[in-house]
């Protein structure tokens, strides 16, 4: 997972320097944990418990492939979690699972799995395009990516209209899950264009930074829009335990 984490480090510096330069927008990445990166053996055991979870159909009461991860806001490390939830599932073997990049407002799944961006989700599903040219494989087993594409296409042309409807279908019987990384649901109206397409809606959170205004404002507006959520995931939640003490309950244990 480590080879991941750091290409999501620089994956989110770009992302920051990209809002930075925007006219619009607030700048990602500000106020970054750098803890959630170096306790990456910890947050490999939660993403597991999500993971088994997600695929476990007695929790749910029927089977999901398809799941889109969302934040209310930029910065809340949405991507960090997509990416990181996906290369969990695809660690069983024999399970194929393919990460969407359907953030188009700042797209960097290519630069988190180093893999060209010329031709992805755009292209295939406004224009009928052949999905198999442009899915690519990533450096994980059983692990596969499909890039934004053009972002200049408005989110209406992408997700409204059967062709989405189509293309997810052909996706599933390909892929055993699918997991969107969504563009920040109170900034773009895109998820909600995606939310009633997709089996299942996890919502994540910045401990801290994302105010439950927002996160209730998000929730509520997903289910209006037709989503199912199934959980909030909070990140980067910070640990206060002075460090001399977690050293004494370390050895103690």
């Amino acid at each position: 997972m480590s080879k991941t984490v750091e290409a999501l480090k620089r994956a989110e510096a770009e992302k920051k320097r990209g809002f930075q330069s925007s006219a619009s927008g607030p700048a990602f990445g500000e106020n970054h944990n750098r803890e959630f990166y170096r306790d990456t053996q910890g947050s490999a055991l939660e993403y597991e418990r999500i993971g088994a979870w997600l695929t476990n159909p007695a929790f749910q009461g029927k089977p999901i492939q398809t799941v889109m991860v969302v934040s209310p806001h930029s910065g809340t490390g949405n991507t960090t979690t997509a990416a990181l939830l996906a290369q969990t599932l695809a660690n069983v073997r024999k399970r194929r699972v393919l990460i969407i990049d359907s953030n188009f407002r700042t797209p960097s799944l290519n630069m988190v799995f180093q893999v060209r961006d010329n031709g992805g989700f755009t292209e295939v599903a406004s224009d009928g395009l052949s999905f198999e040219a442009h899915i690519q494989p990533t450096n994980r087993p059983n692990l596969f990516v499909l890039t934004t594409g053009q972002t200049s296409i408005s989110s209406a042309e992408v997700f409204e209209g059967g062709a989405i409807d189509h293309l997810i279908a052909l996706l599933k019987e390909k892929f055993d899950y699918i997991v969107f990384d969504a563009a920040p649901i109170v900034e773009f109206p895109d998820a909600f264009a995606l939310a009633s397409k997709v089996d299942s809606i996890i919502l994540v959170a910045q401990s801290e930074k994302t105010s439950i205004e927002d996160a209730q404002r998000a929730k509520q507006n997903l289910e209006q829009a037709g989503g199912r959520i199934l959980g909030v995931v909070l990140n980067r939640q910070k640990d206060y335990t002075p460090a001399f003490l977690r050293k004494f309950f370390r050895i103690a244990n």
